[in-house]
């Protein structure tokens, strides 16, 4: 979708930056204005423009950001206030209230990889109206049909996205993005000086500094206005050029959407439970992933099972983990008081950086993603075929999660590899062909599950381990596609 922006604003701090005391200005967002949001789930939010903007009662707005916030923070406010029109963001997260809307057919909500998101944006700052991305080719990214709006009572659907354009360089497929223009961006960073340069800590950057380039109008909120001079001129991350009005806030929230520790402090406070039930099926999945892992290798974990595995690495390895919000080097789960608002991964949990790890925009992010730096991805599937094709984002008229960065990370030319359980209660995941829509075909390099390992040899998945409590018929049996079952076939233990 072209995005464009009202043409009547103009940039107001072309040669100066207003500072203001209260956020009147919000005002000035008209219905129908397309409000581009920095942050990323509760990271890097602007708090005070949010809650502006929900005082104003400004409504059909369209709104640009990673995902919505959660049920009661965030842009959720914005959508509980029945403020937005659509939605555009990779994303819908654990808001439900974003969900029963979607399926109730009052609210809009586009889709797009993240990597595609932050681009479209990175793009649209840097006067770019289009570009080619490999991301999403032969899915539904590329094809079009994925519900923007249902019929109300959600029987049908009334707004489908619509086929992207395809080119081929050197023999590979790419798909036309358009970028994405705003009226406003509302931008929250940690420090400006009073010339409005910006600076930002911790994984706060996201999209925050792809955002500020993009808008006719830049609203930028920080804990702390300083003198120019205050900070060195190679310590600013975004120029002011791009700021129109900066505003101090108070009394942030900073909510760590997911807050947890490091065992440790389990261990020791019983008083605090971890978020979630441990589970064993998925610990033995870890545990045997972890095998993959060789020293000095740059990999990206996705949610869920992939987190576990840090756990049952050699601890004399150095692995560099990298996460989509904008950081590689990411280290184990804060202890109790290490916990920052400013900092957290792409899983919206708590955690901290190792020495020597660096943090960067998301735009960025996906530029170390798509360019094929990694060397690997770990994520987790609903289905996989024996082509290496795989499902993980939605369940049609049932589920809405969103891609995320995972078309970004399959499509990106680094090893993938799928970590699940071997069915869902009860149903096989291993199927002849995709019944959900594709994240990616025929992009994965190897799956460890709790019953088996499968490695792609010769463009087909091969059962080249099974657990030591499982039988080779289980397998057969669990597996909805024909096993090719390798001539040295092995035993690892769990």
């Amino acid at each position: 979708m072209y995005v464009k922006p009202i043409s009547s604003l103009t940039h107001v701090g072309r040669y100066y930056v207003r500072i203001i005391k209260d956020l009147s200005v919000i005002k000035q967002i008209q219905a129908g204005s397309t409000v581009l949001v920095g942050g990323f789930g509760l990271c890097g939010i602007p708090e005070c423009s949010i809650n502006a903007l929900k005082e104003a009662g400004t409504k059909n707005l369209t709104v640009v950001s990673n995902n919505c916030g959660t049920t009661d923070l965030g842009l959720g406010l914005l959508l509980n206030n029945g403020q937005l029109k659509r939605v555009i963001a990779s994303y819908a997260g654990e808001n439900h209230n974003l969900a029963k809307q979607y399926f109730d057919g009052t609210l809009e909500l586009e889709l797009v990889p993240q990597g595609t998101l932050a681009e479209k944006l990175r793009a649209a700052g840097a006067g770019i109206p289009a570009f080619y991305t490999h991301t999403g080719t032969d899915t539904v990214v590329e094809k079009g049909g994925i519900p923007i709006k249902y019929h109300k009572g959600g029987e049908s659907v009334e707004i489908a996205s619509t086929p992207k354009p395809v080119e081929y360089f050197n023999g590979k497929k790419y798909i036309r993005e358009d970028s994405i223009w705003g009226d406003f961006a509302l931008i929250k960073a940690n420090m400006a000086d009073t010339n409005g340069n910006l600076k930002f800590v911790g994984t706060a950057r996201n999209f925050n500094q792809d955002m500020v380039k993009a808008a006719k109008v830049v609203i930028a909120e920080v804990d702390t206005i300083v003198p120019v001079g205050s900070f060195g001129f190679d310590e600013a991350h975004i120029n002011g050029i791009y700021v129109d009005y900066l505003y101090q806030g108070n009394n942030y929230l900073k909510t760590v959407e997911r807050l947890v520790y490091d065992q440790s402090v389990y261990d020791k406070h019983k008083d605090i439970k971890p978020q979630g039930k441990l589970n064993s099926t998925r610990n033995r999945i870890a545990k045997r992933a972890a095998q993959e892992f060789k020293d000095g290798m740059y990999v990206n974990l996705g949610i869920g099972i992939p987190t576990l595995i840090p756990a049952f690495l050699d601890k004399s390895m150095t692995i560099h983990f990298h996460t989509e919000i904008g950081a590689i080097g990411v280290g184990p789960y804060p202890k109790l008081g290490q916990e920052l608002g400013d900092l957290s991964n792409a899983g919206k949990e708590s955690c901290t950086l190792n020495p020597g790890a660096t943090t960067f925009e998301s735009s960025e992010s996906f530029g170390i993603i798509r360019g094929g730096h990694l060397d690997m991805t770990v994520l987790g599937a609903m289905q996989i075929t024996k082509q290496g094709d795989i499902a993980n984002w939605v369940i049609p008229g049932k589920m809405v999660k969103g891609m995320g960065g995972a078309m970004d990370l399959v499509a990106s030319g680094s090893k993938v590899l799928v970590v699940m359980e071997h069915t869902a209660k009860g149903e096989v995941k291993f199927v002849k062909e995709l019944q959900y829509p594709a994240t990616g075909m025929n992009k994965v390099s190897q799956v460890v599950t709790d019953k088996a390992v499968f490695v792609k040899r010769d463009g087909q998945l091969v059962l080249t381990e099974i657990a030591s409590d499982t039988t080779l018929e289980w397998v057969r049996a669990n597996t909805g596609f024909e096993l090719t079952v390798a001539d040295d076939l092995k035993s690892f233990q769990v």
